[in-house]
């Protein structure tokens, strides 16, 4: 019996530590995604070519998309550079931003289809290291 509690602190506690998210040189697992304008805005990763990736509402998910004016937040993945190869040719990533009050009257299959975006930023893993991994909106 006390093998098994033995083991499955073990378990715990490895699981545990795999849950911390960090940066390193080689593996970056968060990124800061800052908003420097007076309106709340809505974001989410782009297209290689930094356009809108597919059609999924983002308003169902604020909590996880919306930024406030002048605040930050951060982005998880297990490793944003197997993202980047993954989706594009080159390592490059890309975001895209939205006005709020947009994202949240207007049904977002309406948004996608008219590409009605602030903006987007496209920025290679050179920059991205260049700027500490911190993605500043406008």
């Amino acid at each position: 019996m006390r093998k098994i509690i033995v083991i499955v602190s073990l378990v715990l506690f490895l699981t545990a530590c795999r849950l911390e998210y960090r940066n390193t040189s080689s593996n970056h697992q968060i990124i800061r995604i800052c908003n420097n304008s007076d309106m709340d805005i809505y974001f989410r990763q782009g297209n290689c070519e930094g356009g809108i990736f597919d059609n999924a509402d983002i308003a169902t998910s604020p909590v996880y998309f919306k930024i406030f004016a002048r605040e930050c937040k951060n982005e998880y993945r297990e490793s944003f550079e197997v993202d980047m190869e993954y989706w594009c040719s080159e390592l490059k990533i890309s975001y895209v931003f939205f006005d709020a009050k947009i994202v949240e009257t207007i049904p977002f299959d309406t948004i996608f289809k008219y590409n009605m975006m602030l903006g987007s930023k496209i920025f290679t893993k050179e920059q991205l290291d260049s700027l500490d991994w911190t993605i500043t909106y406008p």
